[in-house]
């Protein structure tokens, strides 16, 4: 079903997305490093991602996920996404003051010393020089945005996915450097105008995610298929990123920079789209067939060792089905019958799948008053007096 699919690939994009970030996260961490910034943008987009995703699987799962009982293997989950979206730094907060807040202060390679040119009062030289190098950095940068958007142009995707997007994140994270340069002609502004400063955020952070995706696809791409999971997470990546971009030239408060700033790094308009159907087709049976793509995102997923638990049930019958389905598709093929030995594997994926689809079910409370709390004049003291 071509509506469930369209909700898997999401699912699956998302969760190679988190998978790709954590791990890249944990190297760093791993080297001695302590990056704050980092910090905030893996909290805040994991988190969004997390949401996003259980979501959609709460409506791939049906009335399985809104009666809460044994079987209901989302209902926690979703139950914990606000407090994951919360805690620890509210994500609205972290999106709009933190990450590029802190980020620019903290990555700038001049910025920080000019600021502490001010703090000193009267170090009019060493001002002058900060600024200088200011404009010099910023056009810098405006070369290598312009130079790598070109560059790019005549760069095929073909079969070589992860080279295709290496080439585009240069040029987006190009194009981030030099109209953050531009961003610092509003001063102290750029803070308190959250709008503005949540797009550099949202750049920022999926510049990081989409790195990640292709660091771990280098350190996996003898996973066969993982190149199409590569391709979904690194497009949704690529037009998040465009979008935060126009959302700053059309809102851009001083006015002319905006479109400037539009014109030099995207001259030909938008150019990054969301993946095709045929690519979310193909990823969304990627996660639902035994590929190893499967097992690579789900590697550090808990599975009950309870055959009674759904999780357990819905990773057994994955391969169970499959396996089912190869038959009959075999039988209809060569127009025969299912052997004895088919016959029990095909009745075995159907129990467990007549299993899996069962909603949890619980007796009505208070059965004498059945139907009554549907009138006006039903209160609660009524189904006291009933159940006395």
């Amino acid at each position: 079903m071509e509506g469930v699919q369209e909700k898997l690939a999401v699912i699956a994009r998302n969760t190679y997305q988190c998978v790709a970030g954590q791990h890249l996260f944990d190297a760093i961490l791993a080297e001695g490093d302590k990056p704050p910034v980092l910090s905030a943008i893996m909290k805040a987009y994991c988190t969004e991602r997390g949401r996003e995703a259980v979501n959609e699987a709460m409506d791939v799962i049906g009335g399985a996920g809104i009666i809460k009982g044994p079987s209901n293997y989302l209902a926690t989950a979703y139950c914990a996404m606000p407090i994951a979206i919360t805690v620890e730094g509210a994500n609205a907060l972290t999106r709009s003051l933190i990450i590029f807040g802190q980020g620019l202060n903290r990555s700038h390679p001049h910025l920080l010393k000019l600021i502490e040119s001010i703090q000193k009062g009267d170090d009019i030289i060493g001002f002058n020089q900060e600024l200088k190098n200011i404009i010099v950095h910023a056009m810098s940068n405006l070369g290598s945005s312009i130079s790598r958007g070109l560059a790019v142009q005549f760069q095929p995707k073909g079969n070589d996915v992860a080279g295709y997007y290496e080439a585009q994140m240069s040029r987006l994270a190009a194009n981030f450097a030099f109209c953050s340069d531009v961003g610092m002609t509003m001063g102290g502004g750029l803070k308190t105008a959250e709008y503005i400063s949540g797009r550099y955020a949202d750049i920022l952070s999926n510049l990081y995610i989409g790195y990640a995706c292709l660091w771990y696809y280098q350190n996996n791409k003898n996973v066969k298929g993982l190149s199409k999971v590569l391709d979904i997470a690194m497009a949704d990546c690529c037009h998040k990123i465009q979008e935060a971009f126009f959302g700053i030239f059309s809102n851009f408060p001083i006015p002319g920079l905006g479109p400037m700033m539009r014109v030099l790094t995207f001259p030909r308009g938008r150019e990054y789209f969301p993946a095709k159907d045929s690519l979310r087709r193909d990823v969304s049976n990627l996660i639902t067939c035994p590929t190893e793509v499967r097992a690579l995102l789900t590697d550090n997923v808990f599975v009950s060792k309870k055959e009674s638990d759904r999780v357990n049930q819905i990773a057994r019958a994955v391969t169970l089905a499959f396996d089912a389905d190869k038959v009959l598709s075999a039988c209809r093929k060569e127009k025969r019958e299912p052997t004895e030995e088919e016959q029990k594997l095909i009745n075995a994926a159907e129990e467990l799948r007549e299993k899996i689809i069962q909603v949890d079910t619980f007796e009505t409370i208070g059965k004498d008053h059945r139907g009554e709390f549907m009138k006006p004049s039903w209160t609660v003291t009524k189904l006291e007096k009933a159940e006395q």
